[in-house]
This record gives structure tokens, sequence and C-alpha cells, in this order.
């Protein structure tokens, strides 16, 4: 499976701001799940690739995990209903 490359001045907000979304809410559902945060971080951090000959830090997914949790309320206006 190949990467594909998004050009953000050429998507339309409303892609971007869905996949935000679909992003943000993948990880409340991973985090509600039946693993512990640190079960789920150590599974990350054992599939991921090595970087230098090192694991990823736990405190590093977690600060990834935690900022995906955010970018919804962070750069993502809430419609409100008049």
């Amino acid at each position: 499976m190949g990467t594909k490359v998004i050009n953000l001045d050429e998507t339309p907000v409303e892609i971007i701001a869905e996949s935000i979304k679909a992003i943000a809410d993948g990880v409340r559902k991973l985090r509600a799940g039946p693993l512990t945060d640190r079960a789920l971080f150590l599974l990350i951090q054992h599939s991921a690739p090595m970087v230098r000959g090192r694991y990823i830090g736990i405190s590093e997914i977690k600060r990834v995990f935690d900022g995906i949790s955010s970018l919804e309320g962070e750069y993502l206006k809430k419609k409100v209903k008049p």
C-alpha cells in the first residue's frame, strides 16, 4: 500500500476537517477499548520501526495521542445551531 501525498493548497477545507474528525474519533475509540493506554502504547512502540536503533519512547507516543485527541477542539469550530 503506497502513501498518498495530499497537497493542502488544493484540498477542500471540508475534507481536511472530516479527516481530522475521523482520526480523533478513531483515537477516542481505541482509548475506550479493552486495552489500557499503557498496553496500547507498548503495542504501538513494539510495532513501529526502530529509529536509530531505539524504540520510540512511550512518552512520545502518549504526546501524539494527546495531540490527536485535542485536534478536533483546537482546529475545528463546532457548528452552532441558530
